[in-house]
């Protein structure tokens, strides 16, 4: 569902479970639920490896307060359910924003 929003929104989306460092080095903005333990990896892995991607929280609530101590920052947070519009709002705030991931 979530690739469709991003599809109809004018996005490609690029889905993946793990993505590789390529995949994360070459992506403009990444969606992460951090709620899950894979999401919480995925989102620190993602600040090492491109300090510059944006990230989105899509969570049942907000970022984990452990990942900000880590130094993970999201970019936009959107909480489940979100509209179409929701999120094109939270991609277009991400894309816009111009701070690194502080590690």
């Amino acid at each position: 569902m979530l690739e469709r929003m991003v599809t109809r929104l004018g996005h490609e989306p690029v889905c993946v479970r793990v993505p590789a460092p390529a995949q994360l080095q070459s992506a403009d903005v990444l969606v992460v639920e951090p709620a899950a333990p894979l999401g919480v990896v995925l989102a620190q892995a993602a600040c090492i490896v491109n300090p510059a991607l944006p990230l989105i929280c899509a969570s049942v609530t907000g970022p984990p307060p452990e990942l900000t101590e880590l130094g993970v920052e999201f970019a936009a947070c959107v909480v489940k359910p979100f509209t179409a519009e929701q999120l094109g709002a939270a991609i277009d705030q991400a894309l816009c924003a111009s701070e690194p991931c502080r590690h």
